[in-house]
């Protein structure tokens, strides 16, 4: 959750849009997780395997956009 944080601070500072970081953010997220479902759950077909990634996915997307709103809403407090 940290790279997102050095992620967005950089994309910040080259004068990106909040809404674009945040997409280019998901885009990443999604990509990361979809690398790790091919290389370390996809090998048996198993749909009890799916349920538990789906699950975990969806509570570390849910813990990363919790973080960048927080680190949106205080950026400038620092």
């Amino acid at each position: 959750m940290y790279f997102d944080i050095i992620l967005a601070k950089y994309l910040l500072n080259r004068k990106i849009p909040v809404n674009t970081v945040k997409y280019i953010i998901s885009t990443v997220y999604l990509l990361t997780s979809l690398m790790l479902y091919f290389t370390v759950f996809a090998k048996e077909p198993s749909f009890g395997h799916g349920i538990i990634f789906l699950l975990i996915f969806v509570f570390f997307g849910y813990l990363t956009i919790k973080n960048l709103e927080n680190f949106f809403r205080n950026r400038n407090k620092l």
